[in-house]
């Protein structure tokens, strides 16, 4: 994958160095679709970026949400529009990472889209309702091996990190839960604060309002080491799982074909953003990471994380065949 990726970049380079120059780009709003349901951490953080292009640029840089079939929905339809810099995506990795593993089900093609930055990376927190028996991943697993398929969790659905972090969690502990899939981290909450949906891996920055007013506890964190954010809650990796990690990012595309120059721009500028002390300081203190990078920095982490969910997903589907 990682070959089909650098050779896309490359691609989109040479067409776009043949377009003419985008004079004075841009003139009007620029929308930024984020193919999840408001609130969620994809959300938040392109609502903060927005703001900071919008001075940047001198025009207005706005968030449109198009929620479904776990964000595909959405990336379609950047996929499909005009590659003239005023349609922009904020992308999880699981559109490029994880989705194009689904084949022939996928509305869009990665060749349709021009890389710009890897945004921020948004750690998991493996969260359950109060009255979930269970403090940390151990005593989960007990009791899950107790009533397989008893204890629910929430995710954003099929091929979904939500999904497949969950999937891996119950590969490497050897344990069952039923899995409850929604169109949307946020609309999960409902469910999951009224105890009928009991755990879920959640990004940190949603999590966070709920697990300081006790609403919802921290049983452990999806990253390859602790957070800030939540010092006392251990890792997955910490509680006897060295091969778990999971962590969310989002990343920064245009329509395939776009200017060079307004990609250049784009990355310049979003690089900048998420790196300005105070945004910066806003973003960590809300559960994100902020990253900021290159176009072949981006692929190479999609190329890495593509090859260990298709792992995931051949275990998953070679269970299901024996049922």
């Amino acid at each position: 994958m990682r070959a089909h990726w650098v050779s896309l970049i490359m691609v989109t380079a040479l067409a776009a160095a043949s377009a003419s120059v985008v004079e004075g780009w841009p003139v009007r709003t620029v929308k930024i679709v984020v193919a999840y349901s408001a609130g969620g951490s994809g959300d938040i953080l392109a609502r903060a970026l927005a703001q900071k292009l919008t001075h940047a640029f001198g025009e207005t840089f706005y968030v449109e949400n198009r929620p479904g079939a776990s964000g595909n929905l959405g990336t379609d339809f950047v996929a499909k529009a005009t590659a003239d810099g005023y349609t922009l995506l904020m992308a999880s990795d699981i559109q490029f990472a994880i989705a194009p593993h689904f084949g022939s089900s996928l509305p869009f093609k990665v060749a349709e889209f021009a890389p710009i930055s890897l945004v921020a990376d948004v750690d998991l927190v493996l969260v359950a309702h109060p009255s979930l028996q269970a403090n940390n991943v151990r005593e989960l697993i007990a009791l899950a091996q107790k009533e397989p398929g008893a204890i629910n969790y929430g995710s954003t659905g099929p091929g979904s990190t939500h999904e497949l972090a969950t999937e891996l969690l119950q590969q490497l502990g050897h344990f069952k839960l039923t899995e409850i899939p929604y169109r949307g981290s946020s609309e999960t909450l409902p469910d999951l604060l009224s105890g009928q949906t009991q755990l879920m891996l959640l990004g940190v920055p949603q999590s966070l309002p709920y697990l300081r007013d006790h609403r919802l506890k921290a049983l452990a964190v999806g990253a390859r080491r602790r957070i800030d954010s939540l010092p006392d809650v251990p890792t997955v990796a910490e509680q006897g799982f060295p091969g778990f990690e999971a962590t969310n990012y989002w990343c920064f595309y245009a329509p395939a074909g776009t200017s060079r120059d307004i990609i250049a721009r784009l990355q310049e500028e979003t690089t900048r953003a998420v790196n300005a002390v105070e945004l910066h300081a806003w973003l960590l203190a809300s559960g994100f990471t902020p990253v900021g990078s290159t176009a072949e920095a981006l692929a190479e982490r999609i190329d890495h994380d593509s090859e260990k969910w298709a792992r995931v997903l051949r275990i998953m589907r070679e269970q299901e065949s024996k049922k």
